[in-house]
């Protein structure tokens, strides 16, 4: 099933970007139907829906054809790094906002409807260009609408887990993972950056990643695992 979900993905992914151009469902009322799915599934929106989200990682894939050197952020850097997005929210609810936190909203409706700035237009052009060389620069640091759904979802019960006896610890899954999550290092990943793409699923060589419930006994247990939010 799993060499399915990556296709599926990008069905989904493409019937959202093409939304923004036909008088299809809009992304942003699909964010609301799952508003609330966060808190028991984690995000989905993020990495299935978002049309910036989309841009970004295509942008990525065409930049992998063409040969252009692909970068990722040093473990010790985006330690800190990923709070960036968290610190971008926190001053949005106290009314102090920027130009790039508003990326996602220039290419979901000012460029759809014509109306797009000059300020705006380089916004989008920076982190367009920014993704041919890392992976969704915008959802990995600026994004403020999923730093909020992030938060959230750190409560999910359902979500990706991994089978630590079965594991190789090939590192695959944090080689692929878009967001720097290090999922090799947890059993069941309650990072706030995570967007349920599956990836490291598919990447997996012994299976030993999935998307289930997790096991309530060992809540406590997981909750103490290595791929807290500050790891």
């Amino acid at each position: 099933m799993k060499k399915w979900i990556q296709p599926l993905r990008f069905i989904v992914q493409a019937f959202f970007a093409a939304s923004l151009f036909l008088p299809l469902i809009h992304s942003e009322t699909v964010a609301h139907w799952l508003f609330w799915s966060v808190i028991f599934i984690g995000v989905f929106f993020c990495g299935w829906v978002c049309p910036f989200g989309t841009a970004q990682e295509w942008l990525g894939t065409v930049a992998e054809k063409c040969k252009i050197p692909r970068l990722k952020m040093p473990r010790y850097i985006q330690r800190y790094l990923q709070f960036s997005r968290y610190i971008f929210f926190g001053l949005m609810v106290f009314g102090i906002s920027f130009s790039f936190s508003g990326a996602r909203f220039y290419f979901q409706d000012n460029l759809v409807y014509n109306m797009l700035t000059l300020t705006g237009a380089v916004v989008l052009a920076s982190f367009l260009i920014i993704s041919l060389f890392f992976e969704r620069p915008f959802c990995n640091y600026f994004c403020t609408k999923g730093a909020a759904d992030g938060l959230m979802s750190m409560v999910r019960i359902a979500g990706i887990s991994r089978e630590d006896k079965t594991c190789i610890h090939c590192r695959l899954c944090d080689k692929i993972c878009p967001m720097n999550i290090s999922v090799e290092q947890t059993k069941f990943v309650r990072h706030p950056n995570c967007i349920n793409c599956m990836k490291c699923m598919g990447v997996c060589p012994k299976n030993c990643i999935k998307f289930k419930l997790m096991n309530i006994p060992k809540f406590k247990d997981r909750l103490n695992d290595e791929n807290k939010f500050c790891s």
